[in-house]
């Protein structure tokens, strides 16, 4: 898909065509944090529902933390490509992958070894306890895919394409919804995962889209 050249063009039209996009990715992420809650919530029961909730706390503040260090790698790749200083680019994006790579490892394997603590310092119930444990060890397996999908995706808007990065995030939201349930009840042959099924739902759609945005 064509990038648009952001130092071209009337301001607002320009704008506008690339701030769709990314809205439609933040609206199509809220819908598929809706749809989870509502197979968790709904056939599942009320502590698996408080459990992710509890886990997703965790989450939302680790990705704020990443979406602060692709900002400011976002900012220089949108600099070097305004300026037409392509080989700039280029380290900055080697230099920043690298550190995102690193980030993302520290942090599945340290939370994965560590989740049962941090949810008791969240006064998680005892009732959702078990499925909160299980359920944000696999989310922090997810991050290493996660992050990175991130840092591709700001990367690519930095660049003025911001049709991919939603047209991918279309591709992993569908993807997560059609795997819950699936991962989440078992039917036919596969196993019923209950909530864990839930987040292994994410870790394959984030991993699959990665690798096919990549």
């Amino acid at each position: 898909m064509k990038a648009l050249d952001l130092t071209q063009g009337p301001i607002t039209r320009t704008l506008i065509a690339f701030t769709l996009p990314t809205l439609g990715s933040n609206v199509l992420q809220s819908l598929n944090a809706s749809v989870n809650a509502i197979w968790v919530g709904h056939f599942l029961g009320e502590a698996p529902l408080t459990a992710t909730t509890n886990a997703n706390m965790v989450l939302f503040l680790l990705m704020a933390a990443v979406f602060g260090v692709v900002m400011a790698t976002g900012i220089m790749v949108g600099q070097s490509i305004g300026a037409r200083d392509l080989p700039q680019a280029k380290r900055v994006v080697g230099s920043s992958a690298v550190f995102i790579v690193l980030l993302s490892l520290a942090t599945a394997v340290v939370g994965a070894l560590t989740a049962e603590p941090i949810l008791r310092l969240m006064s998680t119930p005892p009732d959702a306890m078990p499925y909160a444990v299980s359920y944000l060890r696999i989310v922090f397996i997810a991050t290493l895919p996660m992050f990175f999908y991130i840092y591709v995706a700001m990367t690519l808007r930095a660049a003025g394409d911001a049709r991919t990065p939603f047209v991918f995030m279309f591709v992993s939201v569908a993807l997560d919804i059609a795997l819950n349930p699936l991962l989440i009840f078992g039917p036919g042959p596969l196993p019923a995962l209950g909530i864990a099924g839930a987040a292994l739902a994410m870790l394959i759609s984030q991993t699959t889209t990665l690798l096919a945005m990549l």
